[in-house]
């Protein structure tokens, strides 16, 4: 990798920001953006981290777990990780957490019901002692390549 100066380095940053913001501006216009009123793709995104990581039942427990979860049929797709041991050397890689969690619905409604389905509640009452930390992203799709 080639070291470059401070200058170099914020004449690199504007044309990225300018090159990002033509991109954004492409990206949210281009025609395979869903159309107004159209039902879009949710993302439900969970990070957990186990209170031990390094207890093997915890995290064999908490894997059975998350891979049940997949039995909800409003689910339209799902993905279990590990944080990935080939990213640390990125300073903007959190790999702190144990699992995480990708699941796709077809619209927030269908999370919604995923949210109060049976499965889940019984996921929640029986693993919630495994976790010292979760966090949640969503997000709905508005441009899908």
């Amino acid at each position: 990798m080639q070291k470059s100066s401070r200058r170099q380095f914020l004449e690199n940053s504007a044309t990225a920001l300018a090159t990002g913001t033509i991109m954004t501006s492409i990206v949210t216009t281009d025609s395979n953006a869903a159309p107004k009123g159209e039902k879009l793709s949710f993302i439900h995104h969970v990070y957990f981290w186990l209170k031990d990581p390094n207890n093997k039942k915890d995290h064999d427990q908490l894997l059975a777990a998350l891979k049940a979860l997949g039995k909800i049929e409003v689910i339209k797709s799902a993905h279990i990780g590990l944080p990935s041991i080939n990213d640390f050397d990125k300073p903007v890689t959190d790999a702190s957490y144990s699992f995480s969690v990708l699941l796709i619905f077809d619209s927030k409604e269908d999370e919604e019901k995923y949210l109060v389905h049976p499965l889940h509640k019984k996921f929640g009452a029986e693993n919630h002692h495994l976790w010292s930390k979760v966090l949640v992203y969503d997000s709905a799709d508005i441009y899908v390549q």
